[in-house]
């Protein structure tokens, strides 16, 4: 890559700013930009989703002129079931000319000008082989029948994929873009049992046949690709090991034989050129992510990308001898665009996620990991204010799920709290995914037990190593995480100066009858009685861990947020929480947000979010540096 290109994206992406006022509340939850990029098989076109800010529009740009046309925007539409406004919300490329689009309900196939070619049912899953076998591709004409359909572009039709009886949540195709091995889930009618399968066949006609079955609590391998090695099926699987890797599976032995591809402490998450020789790459799922590249061309390709865009995630796509798209990503980027055109020798930037953000504004992710009291290592993101003096106030934040994770990217909540002078730190404490199973299995079970003691060793490692001021301590979460808040201010008293949680549960027991998604999903309620505990051992299990049960022993301040339509932990946990806090004297803010379920949609009540967060924070950990002005924001 010349020096010349090199100087002249370094000078506009990383010449220094002068920063003046903190990061805004208003930049941060900017939703406006480019949200998405598909480079066309042979390099010719870019196809690209954006956002003004009130509608989503898909448009197409020439690789050669950079000219940009629009193919489709955001409208109003009927389905047979009911109204919704049908904007693009996915694409990609079953052929040179042919358009995959997803709306969320509908998916469908276009041409490059935009005339609808045809629909293709509910959801695109992917395409056959853009180039190899052009306008094939997999999809679901009803999702939640669990319908697989290959559609073929060209011809305008579909046909759909026998398989045996279940719901087909994973499966593999060969080259030909035959179905040839699925994973299928089975419920029984009258109890919680739910089993999965996985089968194989031969040839596209050929019979089925059970190849393993599994518990919905077991930890079961899925397939990923039918190669043209006879009696061999490519898996994804842990069995044997800690973390995820890629193996081939002997059908007729019915074993796991050779690994294809692994990482000893990291899953490997995504994968592309599974039907050629080789792989062309794995992506794996280390606090830092990684392509890592098996080609020797692309190797060479990403060193050069990531010395010119260091610090960042950079996925590469396209051909390394002709014209390469690169999205970027991290923790100080929320993502960003640039077509690389090998011949010419231009790299040029085509669109930015939330582009009116000033990226110079946010503060890098650290990297830390610290020892709990029984031998565990957690690992942890840690983002420093800008030019702390001394020990800083610590906010705590807590991921959701809690078999979730945190992730280095661009988090709006770690952003607009460090902005404002505060260390945020985020553990990934035992129960986490993504770290192995067997840290992820040290979690089962220990809800506001080792998972919170986990916790709270984070808070003083922070503490003990002067980084954190200990009479200057916040816990925030959402979800598990906002359960995990109030548990804090119950468990360790001492540590927490205040407390915040958005839909939070509060009383563990009432998760199994609580009229939510999960407790009426006979999945959901095995997975909980296997991860969190058992629901007949009731108050005896989940009252010693139930921040509602235990409401007067909270000393500090608290502040509890729920959406009214929340359908995965009601607004019944957080109403009872409120008023079992007031009936002990407690400090206790209330805010519910109207048309909100277990986040936060519109652009209006995020606002109202931060700056009810913001303005708890300032008062009981402050001093801070004033917040910068902000300006509210409306229609969304």
């Amino acid at each position: 890559m010349p020096r010349l290109v090199i100087c002249a994206l370094l000078c506009a992406l990383l010449m220094p700013s002068v920063r003046s006022e903190p990061l805004t509340i208003d930049e941060a939850i900017d939703p406006s930009g480019m949200l998405s990029a598909s480079l066309s098989p042979d390099g010719k076109h870019v196809a690209a989703i954006l956002y003004n800010g009130t509608n989503h529009g898909l448009v197409l740009i020439d690789a050669e002129t950079l000219e940009t046309k629009k193919l489709v925007e955001g409208r109003y539409a009927t389905t047979s079931r009911w109204r919704y406004h049908k904007s693009p919300r996915g694409v990609s490329w079953a052929a040179n000319d042919v358009l995959l689009v997803d709306y969320g309900l509908e998916a469908e196939a276009l041409s490059l000008t935009g005339k609808r070619l045809m629909g293709v049912g509910e959801r695109v899953m992917k395409a056959v082989d853009p180039v190899k076998d052009p306008g094939k591709v997999l999809v679901s004409r009803d999702v939640d029948g669990g319908d697989l359909s290959l559609c073929d572009i060209r011809a305008v039709k579909c046909k759909s994929f026998s398989t045996p009886s279940g719901k087909p949540i994973k499966w593999a195709l060969d080259r030909k873009g035959n179905l040839r091995a699925v994973t299928l889930m089975n419920s029984a009618f009258f109890k919680d049992v739910t089993t999965i399968t996985n089968w194989y066949r031969p040839s596209e006609r050929g019979e089925w046949t059970k190849l393993a079955e599994f518990k919905i609590t077991d930890d079961y391998w899925v397939p990923v690709y039918v190669p043209d090695e006879p009696d061999t099926l490519v898996i994804n699987s842990r069995f044997g090991r800690d973390t995820y890797a890629l193996f081939n599976y002997d059908v007729k032995q019915l074993k796991q034989t050779d690994m294809l591809a692994g990482h000893p402490a990291q899953d490997i998450v995504s994968w592309d050129g599974i039907d050629r020789e080789a792989f062309d790459y794995v992506v794996t799922s280390g606090m830092l992510p990684q392509q890592v590249w098996f080609d020797a061309a692309w190797r060479r390709m990403q060193l050069q990308v990531d010395a010119l865009l260091p610090k960042r995630f950079n996925v590469l796509s396209g051909d390394p001898k002709t014209v390469v798209l690169i999205e970027s990503a991290g923790d100080v980027d929320p993502g960003s665009w640039y077509l690389f055109d090998i011949a010419k020798k231009r790299l040029v930037i085509l669109g930015r996620k939330q582009a009116e953000l000033d990226r110079e504004k946010l503060r890098p992710m650290e990297v830390i990991a610290y020892p709990t009291p029984d031998g565990l290592t957690i690992p942890a993101y840690l983002t420093r204010p800008e030019r702390p003096a001394g020990p800083a106030p610590l906010v705590v934040l807590i991921h959701g799920g809690p078999i979730a994770r945190d992730a280095w990217y661009f988090d709006a909540d770690v952003q607009i709290i460090a902005s404002q002078g505060y260390l945020v730190l985020q553990p990934q404490f035992r129960g986490s995914a993504g770290f192995g199973r067997k840290f992820e299995e040290a979690g089962y079970r220990q809800w506001g037990r080792a998972m919170q003691d986990d916790i709270t060793a984070g808070v003083e490692h922070l503490v003990k190593q002067g980084i954190a001021d200990p009479d200057r301590v916040c816990i925030v979460g959402a979800s598990y995480g906002g359960y995990a808040a109030l548990w804090g201010l119950v468990k360790t008293p001492h540590l927490y100066k205040c407390g915040v949680s958005f839909a939070g549960v509060t009383d563990v027991a009432h998760m199994y009858t609580d009229w939510s998604d999960r407790s009426f999903n006979k999945v959901s309620r095995q997975m909980m009685m296997h991860r969190i505990g058992d629901k007949n051992l009731g108050a005896e299990f989940f009252d010693p861990v139930s921040p509602l049960k235990h409401a007067a022993k909270i000393q500090s301040p608290v502040l509890l947020m729920h959406g009214e339509e929340d359908e995965r932990v009601p607004i019944s946990h957080g109403k009872k929480m409120r008023e079992a806090l007031e009936q002990y004297g407690k400090t206790v803010t209330w805010l519910a947000f109207e048309e909100e379920g277990h986040g936060l949609v519109y652009v209006k009540n995020q606002y109202k979010y931060y700056v009810t967060l913001l303005d708890f924070l300032s008062k009981h950990i402050g001093p801070k540096p004033p917040v910068a002005p902000v300006h509210s924001v409306s229609g969304q």
